[in-house]
């Protein structure tokens, strides 16, 4: 199967690579010193299941690389106005587009341009950072992918990509509710990441506070109680589930919201604690903790615009 990763950041990079250690036909596309790095050394990747590098096709143009089968779109979702048109090329008749972008909306966003045919809806969970231009850090046991067609169906498309994606340091789930998987995740990195970044704090601090952790799992409430208004089901202990998880997690916690908060970079506010707000006002659930953090960090989401490199989730 021929692959193209648009946005082969942290997240990206290492699904990329992974897939090419394996033999599948892979091409990155990035820009910037990250494409310099690899066309001139390949992909560097530490990961649980061993370090390796990979000589694969870099470019920025996707007019070099034509349709594929498969593309796994990995952009960070204030990069979307710039990404979106780079697919264009990529896309034939037959093209899947797997989204493994944070929050619930991204799908349907791709979707809206390049309609439904082409677009399977995906998370991922994964501890994966870029240390340096053209190499990946990968760590723990879990690189994880849940993808599902949006009427929960499990067709052929499904069961294919799953199967070309399912690779050792690769685990992949096609859900039958795919929908209730994004809200599922939403739980967690809209409360976490939210709290540690207003804070400015880690998340063993955020648990030192006297209320922090009952503001984590108030967020998490109010994201559950939006959810549900709009059709997604959970788990009855699901917010038990992620507090306890962020709690075991603590000491190595890390929020990709917070990261992009220190470096001066765009956040993706708007589309993980601000789809909470925006979705639950829509269907009118009180949501006030969640719109007091996003009003926190409001004026911040869109951070430094110039010299942005295209980066992956």
């Amino acid at each position: 199967m021929r692959i193209a990763v648009v946005g082969a950041g942290a997240v990206g990079g290492y699904y990329g690579g992974a897939l090419a250690r394996h033999g599948e036909q892979v091409v990155l596309i990035c820009r910037g010193a990250h494409r310099d790095a690899i066309v001139r050394d390949g992909l560097q990747v530490s990961s649980h299941w061993g370090d390796f590098t990979v000589h694969v096709p870099a470019t920025a143009d996707p007019h070099e690389v034509g349709p594929v089968d498969l593309i796994i779109y990995a952009v960070k979702t204030y990069h979307n106005p710039d990404a979106l048109p780079l697919l264009e090329p990529l896309i034939d008749e037959d093209t899947a587009v797997l989204s493994i972008q944070n929050g619930v909306e991204s799908p349907a966003r791709i979707a809206a341009v390049y309609g439904w045919e082409h677009v399977l809806a995906g998370t991922t969970y994964i501890d994966a950072a870029r240390p340096a231009p053209g190499r990946i850090e990968q760590v723990g046991a879990t690189a994880r992918i849940v993808l599902g067609e949006q009427d929960g169906s499990h067709s052929p498309r499904a069961a294919r990509v799953a199967d070309v994606l399912t690779k050792e340091g690769m685990q992949v789930e096609v859900s039958d509710d795919i929908a209730s998987s994004l809200w599922a995740k939403l739980v967690q990195v809209a409360a976490t990441g939210t709290v540690m970044t207003a804070s400015r704090a880690t998340y063993l601090e955020v648990l030192a506070c006297p209320v922090g952790a009952l503001t984590v799992r108030t967020v998490m409430e109010e994201t559950v109680a939006v959810g549900q208004a709009h059709g997604a089901k959970f788990a009855s202990d699901v917010v038990d589930v992620r507090m306890a998880t962020a709690e075991a997690d603590a000491p190595g916690l890390v929020s990709s919201l917070q990261l992009d908060f220190q470096a001066g970079n765009p956040l993706e506010l708007d589309d993980l604690l601000g789809a909470v707000v925006r979705q639950g006002r829509a269907k009118q659930v009180p949501v006030p903790a969640s719109a007091a953090l996003y009003t926190a960090l409001y004026r911040f989401r869109q951070g430094h615009d110039a010299g942005r490199e295209l980066g992956g989730v």
